[in-house]
């Protein structure tokens, strides 16, 4: 058998064309590779590429091509002698999931009674393998209907992946558990399913089809509450999610279907609210029913549109149909979907956006304008308002103030963005100098059309939020002005009786924390009149909110001791948000203690990848000299050539997220007098030099037994990936350290032990981030040596593993 193709290398570009949205890429050489594989009889690799081409299919809903790979599969794994093996019933899995979505029902139930059968004879009980089985026989029982049998199923896996404390794997499995019990009609249990599973995902910083799935039962349950702005939301988030990842598949447009429903249910809320709530003498005789009913800003104006600005346009302008962009964005509490019977004396009524480009404009602007002008917006308005607005009413809409003029009507794209962000293009903003509630009123509303896209992609790349950059330093920002109001200066100024100002800076405390919120979420915060509205439509902040509320009635009821045990309570919520989301490195509730180290991150976002890693061995190789031999200097503190592709071979493989973190905590660390180098070489010597290291070990920081046990499980996994690693590349293997602890002596550090070392002078965000990154590999299935080692091979010139393999075999 000639073997021509590294699969682990085919398998990493596959995974790079999956981060980069990039999936006909990937099919394109999944299926080259299969060709190449089958062609050098290399069945092994090309079991593992029909078991990727059979996952993509399925992902993407093209059910008959996930059919035929899966006979193919099948077929191969048995004539390779696999039946009744551990490959062949992962192999049996991915065909029952591609048959589960194909709608092959009994089909699938086979084969996943079949894995079961092979377990149950090959594994133990609690196996994590089991759990996931579990897992996917639910989603079939699910889809028969049998949702009792798909809640037992779930269960059973959640009491495996919780004894196993298997973060990502529990997350998943709450997930459906909140799905399942939506549809038993244990609502209550259900939404406490969602808030876990998105919980731990929100932790992981993981956003994928499993994450969107709990969004949507959390969504679900809102709707079934009759909270539909909060079900839009949260069904809004997961499309997004789903958008990104898989793009616009069937469960994206079922979400969008949740999305539409809600708005079709807040629009009769609307229109029901609008005959309670409407004032007048006209309104409290007349009963409004319909579309008289609309009071709403942006249903109003949607129907204006397609009532009477569509058909001129048509009419009008039908050459320029696919270069005028229609929509409702901007400044205005209807375009942000806040407006009530309140927002109708001013700047409220019928009336659209439509954006040109500056040829468009040239062309038509003046002309479209006109048209625009003569539009029966009166007549519109009685039709619709009926009975519920008089005359005075309906003049006093048609009047816009001078903050109302140029909100509306035709204009320039280009004059759009430059009036609220004072840039024409994305490139050229000034972050640092732009008002949030600017950024906010630039992504709010709707498009309704926009064919040339022109408007659109400025406005895409606004809704990703903050650049890396601005979101640390408004993150620390905020975090300094809650902390000096609300945590400081309002305990200072009541204590001087100044109670007066003491309130003011209550105040800006509460304000500091709701745009906290919006900055950790990745959100616009909006005008201060609007900001705990838009606050409550946070995904995560009903805490933020029922504690503010909470506040706020303390110091209506005069209980100003209450007040700032709550202020600490809003303090120690908003930290340990920061830390899930990994933005900090603790959870000390005093906020300005966090402040430089977010400030710091924020520095090192200006950072390549590539370029914080050179950093992180740069400072270590600095450190690395100041450590102090027993026996002297040692030779490797002058090869920096050698150190560097060694460090640097490991960091690569990180995330930016990681080797932010660990670039900070080394330089805190290192600036206090603290070595990490000197720790971990001492940490190893409890191995190596067992007496030496009772005599040192009181220098180091006492490791709690819980750090210890995830050391120790991290360390397993990676041992046994190394030995997998080295039984196929025994050279390489030979030619870096010796694998396990028991091979340690004075003159050897193992991989283990210097592995154990390592971990043991992480911080406890650090160790968290790392286990969540071994944690990936061991769910995908892949084996970081391979990674590490590749990067150490290119690094010394290698084209790749194999080369460098045949090299040190001559």
């Amino acid at each position: 058998m000639v073997i021509g193709m590294d699969i682990n290398s085919v398998l990493e570009t596959v995974d790079e064309f999956y981060e980069k949205n990039q999936g006909a890429e990937a099919e394109k050489l999944l299926l080259r590779s299969a060709e190449q594989a089958a062609k050098e009889q290399d069945n092994g690799s090309l079991l593992q590429l029909l078991n990727e081409l059979l996952g993509y299919y399925r992902e993407t809903g093209q059910k008959e091509a996930s059919f035929q790979i899966a006979e193919k599969a099948v077929s191969l794994a048995l004539k390779m002698g696999l039946d009744n093996s551990i490959p062949y019933a992962t192999t049996l899995l991915n065909v029952a999931n591609a048959y589960r979505a194909g709608g092959e029902t009994e089909k699938s139930l086979e084969c996943y009674l079949k894995v079961q059968e092979i377990y149950e004879s090959l594994l133990e009980p609690e196996n994590m393998l089991v759990a996931g089985l579990q897992n996917n026989m639910s989603l079939l029982y699910q889809e028969m209907g049998n949702f009792k049998t798909a809640c037992a199923c779930l269960e059973k896996a959640l009491a495996i992946v919780e004894k196993k404390d298997a973060e990502f794997e529990i997350a998943v499995t709450c997930a459906n558990l909140a799905g399942t019990c939506m549809q038993l009609d244990r609502k209550e249990e259900a939404y406490q399913y969602a808030l876990r599973s998105i919980d731990e995902f929100e932790k992981m910083n993981v956003q994928d089809a499993h994450y969107s799935a709990a969004l949507s039962a959390l969504g679900t349950y809102y709707y079934e509450k009759e909270e539909y702005e909060a079900a839009m939301a949260v069904f809004k988030k997961a499309m997004g999610i789903v958008e990104a990842s898989l793009g616009k598949n069937e469960h994206y447009r079922r979400l969008l279907e949740n999305v539409q429903a809600c708005e079709a249910a807040l629009e009769k809320q609307e229109a029901e609210g609008a005959k309670a709530n409407y004032t007048g003498a006209k309104c409290a005789e007349t009963k409004c029913s319909g579309e008289k009913g609309i009071v709403s800003g942006r249903l109003l104006c949607r129907a204006y549109y397609e009532e009477q600005v569509r058909p001129m346009l048509e009419k009008q302008f039908s050459g320029y149909l696919d270069k005028i962009a229609v929509g409702l964005v901007g400044e205005g509490s209807d375009c942000f979907g806040f407006d009530d019977r309140h927002s109708m004396d001013h700047d409220w009524g019928a009336d659209v956006c439509l954006w040109l480009t500056e040829e468009t404009w040239n062309a038509v602007g003046e002309a479209l304008e006109q048209a625009y002008e003569q539009l029966p917006k009166e007549q519109f308005l009685r039709e619709k308002l009926g009975d519920c607005a008089d005359s005075g009413q309906i003049k006093s809409m048609l009047k816009n103030t001078d903050f109302g003029q140029k909100r509306r009507g035709v204009m320039k794209i280009s004059d759009f963005y430059r009036r609220l962000l004072q840039a024409d293009c994305y490139e050229e903003i000034d972050w640092r100098n732009l008002s949030d509630a600017s950024l906010a009123a630039a992504v709010n509303g709707e498009v309704y059309r926009d064919d040339e896209g022109v408007f659109s992609a400025f406005r895409e790349k606004l809704l990703q939020g903050y650049p890396e950059e601005i979101r640390y330093l408004k993150l620390a920002e905020a975090a300094a002005g809650f902390a000096q109001s609300a945590q400081y200066n309002y305990g200072r100024m009541k204590k001087r009786g100044d109670m007066l100002t003491a309130h003011m800076m209550l105040s800006e405390g509460m304000r500091q924390a709701m745009k906290l919120m919006h900055y950790i979420e990745g959100k616009y915060p909006l005008h201060d009149k609007w900001l705990y509205r838009s606050t409550k439509e946070l995904a995560g902040a009903e805490t933020l909110c029922a504690l503010l509320e909470e506040l706020d009635r303390a110091l209506g009821a005069g209980k100003e001791e209450a007040a700032e045990g709550v202020v600490e309570q809003i303090a120690s919520f908003l930290a340990k948000q920061m830390y899930d989301r990994s933005f900090i490195s603790d959870t000390e509730a005093y906020l300005d203690a966090h402040t430089r180290e977010l400030l710091y991150k924020a520095q090192l976002t200006r950072l390549t990848d590539e370029e914080l890693v050179e950093s992180i061995a740069q400072l270590e190789f600095k450190a690395f000299d100041k450590v102090q031999n027993k026996g002297g200097r040692a030779s490797c503190q002058n090869d920096w050539a050698t150190f560097s592709i060694m460090r640097k071979s490991q960091y690569l493989t990180w995330n930016r997220i990681m080797l932010m973190q660990y670039l900070y905590d080394f330089n805190r660390e290192f600036s206090r007098g603290h070595n990490l180098i000197e720790e971990k070489y001492g940490r190893m010597m409890e191995s190596t030099a067992p007496q030496e290291y009772e005599e040192i070990k009181e220098r180091f920081p006492v490791l709690s037994e819980e750090k210890k046990q995830i050391i120790e499980q991290i360390v397993a996994l990676q041992v046994a990936w190394m030995e997998a690693f080295a039984e196929e590349y025994p050279h390489l293997a030979d030619n870096a350290r010796s694998v396990h602890t028991y091979e340690d002596n004075l003159y050897n550090t193992s991989y283990e032990t210097y592995l154990r070392g390592e971990l043991g002078t992480y911080s406890d965000k650090m160790l968290e981030l790392y286990g969540r990154y071994v944690v990936n590999y061991a769910v995908e299935n892949r084996n970081p040596a391979y990674d590490i080692m590749t990067n150490s091979a290119k690094l010394y010139g290698y084209r790749d593993l194999a080369a460098a393999e045949a090299f040190l075999k001559l």
